[in-house]
């Protein structure tokens, strides 16, 4: 382990001395303290998925769907997993602390964008792709250090990366608190207190710092850490290139026409229903192969477990809600459908750009993997459309900060945020491609059940007012997407091949807590809309 605090120390230096650091402090300039933290603009996205790492990837606490849990509390691995999780339970709350300085510079009047503005700010804009990207990939480096000893390095660089931003920031925290005697508790003393820099408390680090690593373990731990130093390390730049520029700018008026801004209207196509009967069990078919129609007889259990979690997820009482033929409760329910599934389907392209496929593929199996993941996220920007059709942000009036809440941080949405994790995890934790294209089946299944419902609402709707609503009533993005050909990779069949007792039941297993964490999701929109939880939209 000391060699891996080797690395760490020296790669702290070298982030402790960037350049964005420099700026921030740099106080002859004249630039105002709160305009050098619009950087953090650029960052939001991390910032406030920052609780969902802690919580469900980090911790080890047991989350349904999670490979987890502490193990038992006598052994050293037990009391290592304990330490870091007791670390990322302070952690996971540093993101109502960004909410609150966000409102206290002022943040919402600044930008002035409505809720879809804010989701394409999030999730669709160019301008952010890059950080959508790199969240990414310091999600996999979790996922990947499952071993709390490898765990510990990602946790601590991560961890010196936040001490040497936050260092930065005190000091201008200082300084907006000196000018207009309002005090910033995420940028300031009151957060960097927390920020010990470090991935477990003082009284924890004897659990780490003697231990003797394999040398696999060793390498392992190096590897990781060094690449979320230099992810972080990219991102620094990124922000400090696009925080000079806004200011340039006087401001984010050009981001916000630039980047902000969602499509109102969109192109699209009728689905070609030709020759598919809607009670078979598979949905309709895509111009590609997909569906294990024919499944080998060593994968028949994963698709009985995808059957039984069908059923499961028929019975959650969601699709007998949307059975309603009264057209202004077909409307709120649209609306709060749209509202509960904005920030999965938004955030779909970044699952199969970035997520899904396999960096270097180097077998036809895996190649199949990223051809199958290239056709998948083409819809995700309708939803926009059918978001001003039905009027949401009007309706809603959210400033930026609550919109941010509700994606984030309300108790309403949470089983959507357990839903990304199980299904994040499932990719994250495997590299084997038949995994990971029942990773791909059983979202598609479980989802399209649901969007089969909607989607004939949706038609009524359409049909009884005029409404666009091309992503609701699942028409298709007319552009194809142009592959270089493979026919190699195009033969594949995962589900034709043998596999193993224990990959059947892994898949099985992966395919239960994806479809399990559905159910519940589903069970949560009925109860919120039982409750009126928004009634702004129904």
């Amino acid at each position: 382990m000391e060699k891996v605090m080797g690395v760490i120390e020296e790669w702290r230096r070298r982030i402790d001395d960037h350049p964005l650091h420099k700026w921030l402090v740099d106080e002859d300039d004249g630039v105002e303290p709160e305009q050098k933290l619009w950087f953090a603009l650029y960052f939001t996205n991390f910032i406030m998925y920052f609780r969902e790492l802690n919580i469900y990837h980090i911790s080890y606490e047991a989350r349904p769907g999670l490979i987890s849990g502490t193990g038992g509390h006598g052994d050293a691995d037990g009391l290592r997993k304990k330490a870091i999780s007791a670390h990322a339970g302070e952690d996971m709350t540093h993101s109502r602390l960004f909410m609150r300085d966000f409102r206290t510079l002022g943040w919402d009047e600044l930008l002035g964008w409505r809720p879809s503005e804010v989701l394409h700010w999030l999730f669709s804009s160019e301008v952010n792709e890059q950080l959508r990207r790199r969240t990414t990939a310091i999600t996999k480096l979790y996922v990947e250090a499952a071993d709390p000893a490898v765990k510990y390095a990602v946790v601590e660089a991560v961890e010196a990366c936040g001490h040497g931003l936050f260092r930065h920031t005190c000091r201008l925290a200082d300084r907006y608190t000196e000018r207009t005697g309002k005090e910033l508790i995420y940028w300031g003393q009151f957060h960097l207190a927390r920020e010990t820099g470090h991935a477990v408390e003082e009284y924890d680090e004897g659990e780490f710092e003697g231990l003797e690593l394999t040398p696999e373990q060793r390498e392992t731990a190096i590897g990781l850490a060094v690449r979320a130093f230099e992810l972080i390390d990219e991102q620094n730049s990124h922000m400090l290139q696009l925080a000079q520029e806004t200011i340039s700018q006087g401001g984010f008026a050009e981001r916000r026409r630039l980047h902000a801004a969602p499509v109102t209207t969109v192109p699209a196509k009728e689905r070609d229903m030709a020759g598919w009967d809607r009670s078979q069990f598979w949905p309709e078919p895509y111009e590609f192969h997909f569906w294990p129609v024919n499944a080998h007889p060593s994968q028949q259990p994963v698709v009985e477990a995808l059957r039984r979690s069908d059923r499961a997820v028929r019975k959650s009482g969601i699709l007998d809600l949307l059975q309603t033929q009264d057209v202004e409760e077909g409307l709120g329910l649209l609306r709060l459908a749209l509202m509960f599934i904005a920030a999965d389907t938004c955030g779909t392209p970044t699952v199969y750009r970035y997520m899904v496929p396999y960096a270097y593929p180097n077998t036809p199996e895996e190649r199949a993997v990223n051809r199958i993941a290239r056709q998948f996220g083409r819809r995700a920007h309708m939803l926009y459309a059918d978001w001003e059709s039905l009027g949401i942000n009007e309706r809603l009036g959210w400033p930026v900060s609550r919109t941010l809440e509700f994606v984030y941080l309300d108790a309403a949405t949470e089983s959507h945020r357990d839903l990304r994790a199980v299904v994040t995890h499932h990719i994250d934790a495997t590299t084997d491609p038949i995994l990971r294209y029942w990773t791909m089946v059983g979202l598609k299944k479980m989802t399209a059940t649901y969007a089969d419902g909607t989607g004939d609402l949706a038609r009524r709707v359409e049909a009884a007012t005029g409404l666009d609503l091309p992503y609701l009533t699942l028409k298709q993005n007319p552009d194809k997407v142009v592959l270089e050909p493979d026919p190699v990779a195009d033969a594949v069949r995962f589900e034709e091949q043998e596999i193993d007792a224990a990959t059947a039941a892994r898949a099985a297993a992966l395919v239960e807590d994806i479809a399990e964490a559905i159910r519940v999701r589903y069970l949560k929109m009925v109860d919120s809309i039982r409750e009126r939880h928004y009634p702004e939209v129904a």
